[in-house]
């Protein structure tokens, strides 16, 4: 592995959501590496202080103020970084919002605003930069899943639910990125950024109390700060990682994956049962053997080789 500083020299990123938290940290760690930075907020001054402040650095960067959740929206910002400097091999699909509430309380247009600002608008922004990355044969694409969308967290189910589509969308980039040279990733970024600030009451009194005593030891480490260093990397040439998820922040790099485990095989389909389901449920769930396919065609493969029988003629 090279010591050679990763630098970005060249090349033009676009950060959605740049205007404050973890976008401008992660549009601020970009320039300071030689990348120029298209910074889109649609809060249109915060989207030029982030700009503004590149630029003081002695950096290059455009403040970009189109929404992310319209095809128009993303094809501006695109066309931003490719009227303004040429190319884009840099996405970081950062832009987000909070619409908090319990699953039975939850308005339709709260699930709709949240879907349409983290997954539409992932994909209306880099579907426009992919292309132009699949012509030039590289590209680095980032996508900003959570936690929340993984693991699960109360009163997130629009957010949620985005974020973990995120991680398909992610997935499907990826493979078909490859032999173009584009990798795509997913975060799970963990840092405070007051995003949710002046919304509707971010979660229940009884999880927010949970919450709190959580955060607590490690608050004074959950920055954006401290998550950008590990976004630059994988938005560099170094990382060719690819269809992968990563938990960051507070210091701490982890891989997080989905598997499947071993399971049970039914070894006589003609006569297979709910009961027979019930009896061998504790086997299908055994955590002791597992795969992590690499694609849906892996878990088939997979299941082919070790049913019953495997290996013989049917």
């Amino acid at each position: 592995m090279s010591d050679a500083p990763i630098r970005f020299d060249g090349e033009v990123a676009i950060v959605t959501g740049a205007g404050h938290g973890l976008g401008r940290s992660y549009a601020l760690a970009l320039a300071a590496r030689g990348a120029a930075v298209v910074c889109n907020d649609f809060v249109a001054e915060r989207a030029e202080e982030t700009a503004k402040e590149i630029a003081q650095h002695g950096g290059s960067a455009v403040a970009e103020t189109s929404s992310v959740a319209t095809p128009a929206g993303g094809t501006a910002i695109v066309n931003a970084a490719i009227d303004a400097f040429g190319s884009v091999e840099i996405v970081i699909n950062n832009a987000g919002q909070l619409r908090n509430a319990a699953f039975e309380d939850l308005p339709a247009e709260h699930w709709e605003e949240v879907i349409a600002t983290h997954l539409d608008g992932a994909f209306y922004v880099t579907q426009p930069a992919y292309r132009h990355m699949k012509a030039a044969g590289y590209g680095r694409i980032i996508f900003a899943s959570s936690a929340a969308g993984m693991f699960g967290l109360p009163w997130q189910a629009n957010y949620g639910a985005a974020k973990a589509g995120l991680v398909g969308l992610c997935n499907v980039v990826a493979l078909e990125g490859a032999p173009y040279g584009i990798t795509a990733n997913a975060i799970m970024p963990m840092a405070l950024t007051g995003m949710g600030a002046g919304g509707p009451p971010p979660y229940s009194p009884d999880e927010l109390q949970n919450m709190t005593e959580l955060f607590r030891p490690i608050a004074r480490v959950m920055t954006a700060e401290n998550v950008a260093p590990f976004v630059a990397y994988l938005a560099s040439r170094r990382c060719v990682e690819t269809g992968r998820i990563f938990s960051i922040g507070c210091g701490h790099i982890a891989r997080a994956f989905v598997g499947a485990t071993h399971g049970w095989y039914a070894s006589d389909l003609q006569n297979l049962t709910p009961e027979q389901v019930a009896s061998n449920f504790d086997a299908a769930c055994d955590l002791g053997e597992f795969t992590v396919p690499e694609t849906a065609h892996d878990e088939i493969r997979y299941i082919t080789e070790h049913r019953p029988g495997a290996g013989h003629s049917a």
